[in-house]
């Protein structure tokens, strides 16, 4: 955040941004007060337009970090699990469009494991519902309380050995 502000202060928006505080700070003191009066009212400018040109520039990097968009995050957990449809419900992520094969990884012993693929099923305003087309044994049961939803993470990134073998899981039940 200081680096930022730093930038902002020291780049060429902020010196045009100094320059055309100066300028109107200028342009109004000429008009209406006679600086050669007393020495008082020129230090009283001088602040004002020191604390003008940070304020401005400090609502420009404010308005900088609003604009600035973050990445969405390359994995989301589950939120809820409906077991009747096999189907696990995470926030909305633009990783995930429609129709594409997840990973439904499990964290065990501080090493992720492929536990089920998934595809995206429906894709809701701010949910996105990713039924189960394949589980690969990690777990007894698929996990449904929320303690144990936290120890799984779903990915956009599956390897291939995977799709091939749910590839030929589905020739075989053909």
């Amino acid at each position: 955040m200081k680096e930022k502000i730093l930038n902002s202060l020291f780049s060429l928006s902020g010196m045009s941004i100094t320059i055309g505080c100066v300028g109107f700070l200028s342009s109004i003191v000429t008009m209406f007060v006679n600086v050669g009066d007393q020495v008082s009212v020129k230090w009283l400018l001088f602040s004002v337009m020191l604390s003008g040109v940070f304020i401005f520039i400090l609502l420009k990097v404010i308005y900088d970090l609003a604009t600035e968009i973050k990445p969405p995050p390359p994995f989301e957990i589950p939120i809820k699990y409906i077991e009747k449809d096999q189907i696990f419900v995470i926030r909305r992520n633009e990783n995930f469009v429609s129709n594409i094969v997840l990973g439904c990884y499990a964290q065990i012993d501080e090493i992720d494991r492929l536990a089920y693929l998934a595809v995206v099923h429906i894709i809701q305003d701010k949910l996105i519902q990713v039924k189960i087309r394949a589980d690969l044994g990690v777990f007894d049961k698929i996990p449904s309380t929320q303690e144990e939803l936290t120890k799984i993470a779903i990915r956009s990134v599956v390897p291939i050995s995977a799709i091939e073998q749910l590839n030929s899981q589905e020739k075989e039940n053909v």
